[in-house]
């Protein structure tokens, strides 16, 4: 995953569910409900985010099984698929991803709400200044 894609689905996320909410949905949701949809869609990307790779690290060592029979034996064991085999099983980050999902979303829930709030607190206070 590149930095660049969780960057912009960090930032761009909460600005979808607002447009969203007033263009397509013709509703003002509230502070609390943009935070909420928006930290829910990003554990699902962190979630998905996850998937997709265990996905594709499993398909880089299945290419590595010629015959098919889920074992390696013999010829299959190259410097190349002891490679592939130690991305797969040491990365613990993935087994993990549903419980630093949910602590990230909930800090980020937090992050939005106050955000969000400040900006409505600002823009009352500029509407009641002039």
């Amino acid at each position: 995953m590149s930095k660049f894609i969780a960057l912009s689905a960090f930032l761009l996320i909460p600005l979808i569910v607002y447009f969203c909410s007033k263009q397509v949905f013709d509703r003002n949701l509230k502070n609390v409900s943009i935070a909420a949809i928006s930290a829910v869609l990003m554990y699902l990307f962190i979630i998905g985010s996850a998937l997709y790779i265990e996905y594709k690290l499993d398909a880089e060592l299945t290419a590595f099984d010629l015959d098919n029979d889920g074992f390696f034996s013999g010829s299959e064991v190259t410097p190349d698929q002891e490679k592939a085999m130690q991305r797969v099983i040491y990365d613990t980050g993935r087994t993990f991803a549903p419980i630093t999902g949910a602590i990230f979303s909930i800090f980020y829930f937090f992050l939005l709400w106050l955000l969000f709030s400040a900006v409505s607190i600002f823009k009352k206070w500029q509407k009641n200044s002039k």
